[in-house]
């Protein structure tokens, strides 16, 4: 069984919630869920998220990292002089647009080693050229933190819940209007509310694609 499903299951049985508990308490279908558990598939990054907040674990957890469970292969101290590396992995969930709006993938794409003080939650490819003004590429790949207490003019990943969009953009709130600015003058902003678009992260950093 894939790591993945294996720690699906296990965190589903700890919780001790029957199936239909499980898709009331995370708004997903049981289809799915039974997908989920055989292995059939693994949920995407919607889904993902509402499965982890409704098992009380991380997704992290979820994609087979943060075994806390983990052996250690010995108990005898290091020497002094020995530095360890700090660091941690974040799973790539998809691709996320910076450019025309196109539907971007949202996909488990592997995992990316970071410095433990990056405090993100996930990663995503950049696809398109409507942040360069941020120095945000295209190929880049920006971490993204779930938790973040809303500033004016930052740059967020938004989703278009009318057209199941997801981009970076420079995001400026006055009442309830938001305004998605892109950080290229060929590219035009754009005025909505909290009704058609989710808020899914705020960007904390970026790393450039080099070739």
């Amino acid at each position: 069984m894939d790591i993945r499903t294996k720690r699906l299951n296990e965190a589903f049985h700890a919780s001790g919630l029957s199936q239909s508990e499980l898709c009331e308490k995370a708004n997903i279908n049981k289809g799915a869920l039974s997908s989920y558990l055989s292995g059939r598939y693994f949920p995407k990054q919607i889904a993902l998220e509402k499965l982890s907040s409704a098992l009380n674990v991380s997704i992290s957890y979820l994609m087979g990292f943060d075994d806390s469970s983990q052996k250690k292969v010995s108990s005898r101290p290091l020497p002094s002089n020995i530095i360890l590396p700090s660091a941690h992995k974040l799973p790539i969930m998809g691709t996320i647009c910076a450019g025309d709006g196109v539907v971007c993938e949202d996909d488990y794409q592997g995992t990316f080693i970071v410095d433990i003080d990056v405090k993100a939650d996930y990663c995503l490819k950049v696809h398109g050229d409507s942040m360069i003004g941020a120095n945000i590429y295209d190929g880049d790949i920006v971490f993204i933190s779930k938790s973040y207490d809303f500033v004016q003019d930052q740059i967020y990943a938004i989703e278009r819940l009318d057209y199941n969009e997801a981009s970076l953009k420079r995001v400026t709130q006055d009442g309830d209007t938001l305004i998605l600015n892109p950080c290229n003058p060929e590219y035009h902003a754009m005025v909505t509310d909290y009704e058609e678009v989710r808020i899914i992260g705020r960007c904390i950093g970026v790393l450039h694609k080099y070739v």
